[in-house]
């Protein structure tokens, strides 16, 4: 007898909440029947992304001087450029969608879309013409000059190399002993990243003579820089971006060597809390 209660007892436990489910999931699929689906006929329904979605990279192909500064920042190498050959390519499944190539385009020919690539079984490759600089004339004469012209150097220049440092074609060459500043117009891509970074403003297209037909005399008085103790965060930016290494940043200790100091003002353009300031030496 006590056995025949223990089976129905078992047979109860697992009938009813059998039947319960039954009846919940009946109820789901009649009350989902006249509902509106929540699926989309993709892609012959095509998607709509939110404004703020990194799809993938477009460029503005003619307006593209091919520098090479968004390859340089890619962090997966999805992109190669070639000026001499006209080519700009990206391979899409080697993009990550960070945006760094657009952050960085000196020309603002990039742009994120927020339309993603189809999925496919190969590697997407897509290739992109931009113009082709014109090399120097058969009689040996330079061709002409862009609109712009020239890069030049005013003589406000204190020779930092920040502008060097900064060129993604390695058209100039900075030697602060000898006070030169040369740049090779055939190798200038006139992306403007050395203008940018210049903290004398000193750069330009179809400016002055540049510094190396005519070095700049000396000033009067030297300044260096200076800092306020009580706004110092000590983060070490100034450091990083002295191109005369003439800033020590250790911990809560900040150091300058005046005899290093050439008075470019870089520190004072990065400090994220203007603590830095120049003086005279």
């Amino acid at each position: 007898m006590i056995l025949i209660v223990i089976v129905v007892a078992a047979l109860l436990c697992v009938i009813i909440p059998t039947r319960l489910g039954f009846f919940k999931f009946g109820k789901t699929i009649l009350g989902s029947t006249f509902k509106k689906t929540a699926c989309r006929m993709y892609p012959v329904i095509p998607r709509e992304y939110e404004e703020r979605t990194r799809g993938s990279v477009s460029i503005d192909g003619p307006n593209c001087i091919g520098c090479g500064i968004c390859a340089n920042a890619c962090p997966t190498d999805a992109i190669e450029v070639d000026k001499a050959g006209g080519k700009w390519k990206i391979q899409r499944m080697q993009c990550i969608q960070c945006s760094a190539c657009v952050d960085n385009c000196p020309k603002k020919c990039l742009t994120m879309e927020n339309m993603y690539t189809l999925p496919n079984v190969v590697k997407v490759v897509d290739e992109f013409e931009i113009p082709v600089k014109a090399a120097k004339k058969a009689d040996g004469g330079a061709a002409p000059a862009d609109a712009d012209g020239d890069l030049t150097c005013a003589d406000t220049c204190v020779f930092c190399g920040l502008c060097a440092k900064a060129c993604p074609a390695d058209a100039i060459a900075v030697d602060r002993k000898e006070k030169s500043w040369k740049v090779d117009t055939d190798a200038c891509v006139k992306c403007g990243a050395c203008i940018d970074k210049c903290p004398k403003k000193s750069l330009s297209f179809g400016g002055a003579a540049p510094a190396a037909e005519a070095a700049p005399a000396a000033p009067a008085k030297k300044s260096v820089a200076a800092l306020d103790e009580e706004k110092c965060v000590y983060c070490a930016a100034c450091a990083n971006e002295c191109a005369a290494e003439a800033i020590t940043v250790d911990g809560t200790e900040w150091k300058l060597d005046e005899e290093k100091c050439i008075g470019c003002e870089a520190c004072v353009g990065v400090c994220p809390a203007d603590a830095i300031s120049m003086k005279e030496a």
